[in-house]
């Protein structure tokens, strides 16, 4: 009896410390839902499957970083610096992307819906089959972004620069394109605001 209790007692200590050591702590940033590091380098930093969820991350640095299929909902990441991360599969919905630079990131298939990104710098990012279904993208900058069979049903656009965007098989029904600038955008299969199809862009 007293041996499987010390085995017992062995194997539990053994959880808690793998638990432990599942919680990164990154340049004094300890890497877990509702932490609080605003303005934290964790530029390069490879923080896969992580859960950021609800975190204060605002001014952050996170260039370069791999946060592929995290889960970041509702946090706070206004004014953080993501350019060239990679988000591919992340969830976001909810968060605070104010003036985030996204520039150059790849958020392929990772899901934004309700997310709020006025300003926020999106230039030649990747955003193919990306969800921003009511999402406020209020005079963000999409120049030259890749958004091939994204969605954005009910998006606030208004006075956003997609300038040589990609909105190849993009769905658009609903969205605000108030005062947008569409110059040089391929629309191709793509479900316009008032849901007809814009075939302009597909090859002759």
């Amino acid at each position: 009896m007293k041996i499987l209790t010390s085995c017992f007692a062995i194997i539990v200590a053994m959880l808690f410390a793998s638990a432990a050591e599942a919680q990164q702590t990154i340049n004094g940033c300890l890497i877990k839902r509702r932490t609080n590091c605003p303005g934290a380098n964790l530029s390069g930093v490879d923080l896969t499957k992580s859960n950021l969820s609800s975190a204060d991350l605002a001014g952050a640095n996170l260039s370069g970083a791999n946060l592929s299929f995290d889960k970041i909902a509702e946090a706070n990441l206004t004014k953080a610096n993501l350019s060239g991360a990679n988000l591919t599969g992340t969830v976001l919905t909810g968060t605070y992307l104010n003036n985030a630079n996204l520039a150059r990131a790849n958020l392929d298939k990772a899901d934004l819906a309700q997310a709020t990104l006025p300003d926020a710098n999106l230039r030649e990012a990747s955003l193919a089959g990306a969800n921003f279904s009511m999402a406020n993208l209020k005079g963000a900058d999409l120049t030259g972004a890749n958004a091939k069979g994204a969605v954005f049903i009910m998006a606030n656009l208004a006075n956003a620069n997609l300038t040589r965007a990609d909105l190849t098989e993009a769905t658009l029904a609903g969205s605000d394109l108030r005062n947008a600038i569409l110059a040089g955008v391929k629309f191709c299969k793509t479900t316009m605001p008032d849901r007809s199809i814009n075939n302009s862009g597909c090859p002759k």
